[in-house]
């Protein structure tokens, strides 16, 4: 399977360069992202890596302080962790931190990459089914599996739609996976037996719920996936009225982490019966298409690998069926505004100076429409190649 590398640094050359270099000559791999200190430890919750480049320098954090914080954290203190330093503290570093294994000269340069990551990346290449190591895992339920490096999100849930399935579709992060529970092919909710990665912006909803019901709650999910806001709202206990639109709404958040993650397992398991904690929750009505949608207005743009940030000064286009799929679509006013500007001639800096948005948030609707392939999107690379000779001359 592809290696995973979290690059920290402020700076996105050391991630571009990684990714180049994977791309080139390790058989592709996923290069995260985190420009802070503080977004790398949320990027664990989501994706634990195989190597961490960390730079000396950082807006919020010096280098020690995240090395003792990673080497700290039995979730952590395994991930072998390259220093990217050029003022000589490195040597010193290296001696006071066991989770430092190398250190790198700036600026680094794709040759010094390709050897660091010949010696230090997983060598072995076979893809082995994570949910075997579930104790509740039967195989002769599985109906379908496979890997998002070949198939994407989108394809997944589509399959259980179109299909009408009844059961659990799981994707493997680490070792809890995210589960979406199918009714003949119509979506539950999304949820997960880790309750810190599905509550990680949870603070607001539950700041009026009794502490003991949330640690009740916490407790029951990490035992049988129950969500927690369910399990409090049974019992009486979670002062909302619509838990039922607030525990679809978090399952599509928890499951916007997917977008970033990289490259995931997935398994679809058919269900003769569901959990009771299923049985008389109403389904969505929602097709794919707009529950993906819902997801993906969850991914903030600082959440994003390098290779799915759009390039800037790029321009997008409409798909073949693109602007079929997007009347479908449950449009909110700033995606109508976007769609309705796109012409396949205009850049989108232009299109976001005339419906008036920040570039980030233009960039993140171009990654929501190209994740659900209503476009194509050009960078200025391939806008800018000449055009193909002539069969005359």
């Amino acid at each position: 399977m592809p290696s995973k590398i979290l690059v920290i640094d402020e700076n996105l050359g050391a991630s571009k360069l990684a990714e180049g270099v994977l791309a080139q000559h390790f058989n592709g791999g996923d290069v995260m992202v985190a420009q802070r200190a503080s977004d790398a430890f949320e990027r664990f919750g989501i994706a634990q890596p195989d190597l961490i480049l960390l730079n000396d320098a950082l807006p919020d954090l010096d280098a020690e302080s995240v090395c003792y914080r990673l080497l700290n954290d039995p979730a952590t203190s395994a991930v072998p962790v390259v220093l990217m330093s050029q003022d000589g503290k490195s040597d010193r570093f290296q001696h006071s931190y066991s989770n430092i294994a190398r250190t790198l000269p700036k600026p680094i340069t794709a040759e010094t990459l390709q050897e660091l990551f010949d010696a230090m990346l997983p060598k072995g290449s076979g893809l082995t089914n994570p949910a075997r190591s579930l104790l509740f895992y039967d195989p002769s339920r599985a109906a379908f599996s496979g890997h998002t490096g070949f198939f994407s999100l989108r394809a997944a849930l589509q399959m259980a739609f179109t299909d009408r399935m009844t059961g659990v579709l799981r994707f493997f992060l680490n070792r809890v996976p995210i589960e979406v529970y199918v009714i003949k092919g119509k979506f539950i909710f999304a949820t997960t037996r880790n309750y810190q990665l599905y509550c990680r912006e949870s603070p607001a909803i539950l700041s009026s719920t009794n502490l003991g019901s949330i640690i009740d709650g916490q407790m029951n999910q990490s035992m049988t996936g129950c969500p927690l806001f369910l399990h409090i709202s049974v019992r009486g206990g979670f002062p909302h009225e619509d838990v039922v639109q607030i525990t679809r709404d978090h399952g599509q958040r928890l499951f916007a982490n997917l977008w970033s993650a990289g490259r995931v397992y997935f398994e679809f398991e058919q269900l003769e019966s569901f959990p009771d904690f299923i049985k008389n929750f109403p389904a969505s009505t929602d097709d794919p298409e707009n529950w993906v949608l819902g997801s993906l207005r969850h991914v903030r743009f600082e959440d994003l690998m390098a290779s799915q940030r759009p390039d800037p000064n790029g321009s997008p286009a409409y798909t073949r069926k693109g602007y079929e799929l997007i009347q479908k679509l449950k449009l909110n006013d700033v995606e109508a505004r976007f769609a309705t500007a796109i012409n396949g001639s205009e850049s989108l800096q232009v299109i976001a100076k005339k419906i008036g948005v920040p570039l980030n948030d233009a960039l993140l609707i171009v990654f929501r429409f190209a994740a659900l392939e209503i476009i194509d999107y050009w960078s200025q690379s391939v806008l800018s190649l000449p055009p193909a000779p002539s069969a005359a001359a």
